[in-house]
């Protein structure tokens, strides 16, 4: 069984799920799953977690991500994208603002903010993605939620069109922040086009398209490679055995609280991440067996 992560680039019109699962029908025992969902219009980095990495995918899912956004402005969409009808228009043009006038302003979602989710998105209300509700003209008003934005970059402004550079915390809505930049301009806008460069450690340049013929083994990362974002620590074999039986270990590690770290084996490699806390390692993640392709 070979563990380790795929780095996909995902082509437009089609979803995230549908697209990897084409590798099942590589190896129908292949267990797969990804890390960051990407809407159909959108394109880029995809994270493809195989076997027992899917354990970790929620490790992988929450690193930072950045983008390449189109936002076209004087048009509302329905679904706050290039897919949906238009409901709002109103006249338009970037020749009134410099660009440092248009930097300036969308320098202003630097940092922490609050984000209200679109409503055509995956999260769940009562088991159900909202999109369901939606596409029933059913409201869901989900409560606002943190998100932070560590750059913001214009790349060019061509008629009623800007392309950023967004790097953000996972969870963050580039459809919502294209709509709330309009907004700033007192202007209906929409997401036109979408491409994800990074996630976490993972950069769209060094990613495949899926092949058609057979799984391409010499391009799985290993899981220990995988999770490099972590600082790693080895222990003996006894310590390894008592934290896979879920047993606390003192440790007098220099870390902050809820520090999460790669644990490896002194003679079987990659063991999978635990948790310090106060003193204390804790157990988080393993792998199944001491077999990994680290």
């Amino acid at each position: 069984m070979i563990n380790g992560v795929l780095q996909i680039d995902k082509p437009k019109a089609e979803s995230s799920a549908s697209y990897i699962r084409r590798l099942s029908k590589l190896d129908p025992e292949l267990k797969i799953g990804h890390c960051g969902t990407l809407d159909p219009m959108a394109t880029g980095i995809l994270i493809v977690c195989l076997n027992q990495m899917t354990r970790f995918a929620s490790y992988l899912s929450s690193s930072e991500k950045t983008y390449h956004a189109c936002i076209y402005f004087g048009k509302k969409t329905s679904t706050g994208d290039s897919e949906g009808e238009i409901i709002d228009s109103k006249e338009f043009s970037f020749l009134d603002f410099s660009s440092k006038d248009v930097e300036n302003t969308i320098q202003k979602f630097l940092g922490k903010s609050k984000q209200k989710p679109p409503a055509y998105s995956a999260l769940k209300h009562k088991g159900k993605s909202l999109y369901q509700y939606a596409r029933k003209g059913i409201k869901i008003d989900k409560d606002e939620r943190e998100i932070f934005i560590s750059s913001i970059k214009l790349l060019s402004i061509m008629g009623n069109e800007i392309n950023i550079e967004v790097s953000c915390s996972s969870g963050t809505y580039i459809r919502s922040l294209a709509e709330d930049i309009g907004e700033l301009f007192n202007c209906p806008a929409y997401l036109k086009d979408l491409r994800r460069t990074r996630s976490g450690n993972f950069y769209v340049k060094n990613a495949i398209k899926l092949p058609e013929e057979s799984l391409p083994i010499d391009k799985i990362i290993s899981p220990n490679d995988a999770l490099n974002c972590f600082n790693e620590i080895q222990c003996a074999p006894d310590i390894v055995d008592k934290l896979r039986n879920g047993q606390f270990v003192e440790s007098n590690l220099k870390y902050d609280s809820s520090t999460i770290l790669r644990l490896r084996d002194s003679k079987r490699g990659f063991i999978g991440l635990v948790e310090y806390n106060e003193g204390l390692l804790k157990p988080k993640r393993f792998l199944e067996n001491f077999l990994s392709t680290s």
